[in-house]
């Protein structure tokens, strides 16, 4: 039997608020107005201050004193420092787990892979097959606060999306071939070798942010992150 998905009216104001964000309906610098979101989505403005505080914590909203929230501008400084975090985690857990992945992770890992392949799939999908590709990495260390911690940065794929002029189809056209190389790695059991390709499969995504946004490893080094080897 398959199970029921259910959302709570909290997850469900957080998911519209999140799409509007990320299809621009609210600009990078814009003020969020309770009362607006609240007459927009028919709930009262208790449900949209919890969604707001998630959304904050995702790091695409901001709350200054006396003025409220206001959708954040995102830089590559804050996705560095994401994947930073998540590399970091992901390569601790595949040391604790000694790199021994069984049969039953690889296939996990491949039925993820199968989904990649879809031509058709939005980037909110894109998100989605990531999280559940990474998620069996981390899970293998069988450590609930190390799950929790990774968890907590999981928004770092949907706030690379709110970058400059990030090409949401061409990233997920290539989810495919950057996570092949990544299962690839796990099947050979070499903890090295899978702790090189984490930091490569990260660092990659972060080269080409640069690329895309014209900003130099000079620049990044003057910001004091880029010497943080990933």
């Amino acid at each position: 039997m398959s199970k029921i998905l259910y959302r709570t009216l909290r997850e469900k104001v957080v998911s519209e608020i999140r799409m509007k964000i990320l299809n621009r309906e609210l600009e990078p610098g814009v003020r969020i107005v309770e009362q607006e979101l609240s007459n927009e989505l028919g709930v009262s403005r208790g449900p949209i201050r919890e969604a707001l505080r998630q959304l904050e914590q995702e790091g695409i909203v901001e709350y200054t004193r006396n003025v409220g929230c206001s959708v954040k501008q995102v830089t590559i400084q804050d996705l560095y420092e994401i994947y930073l975090l998540r590399s970091s985690y992901e390569t601790l857990a595949v040391r604790l787990c000694d790199a021994q992945f069984q049969e039953k992770e690889l296939e996990k890992m491949e039925e993820v892979l199968e989904r990649m392949k879809n031509p058709d799939m939005g980037y909110m999908d894109t998100v989605s097959y990531d999280h559940m590709f990474h998620r069996i990495i981390v899970e293998k260390a069988n450590s609930e606060r190390l799950g929790k911690v990774w968890s907590d940065l999981d928004y770092g794929s949907i706030v690379s999306s709110y970058i400059g002029n990030f090409d949401k189809e061409k990233t997920a056209k290539r989810q495919y071939a950057i996570h092949r190389e990544l299962a690839d790695a796990c099947k050979t059991r070499d903890a090295d070798v899978i702790c090189n390709a984490i930091s490569r499969h990260y660092m990659l995504s972060v080269s080409r942010y640069m690329e895309e946004e014209s900003v130099s490893e000079k620049e990044l080094r003057l910001w004091g992150i880029f010497d943080r080897k990933i």
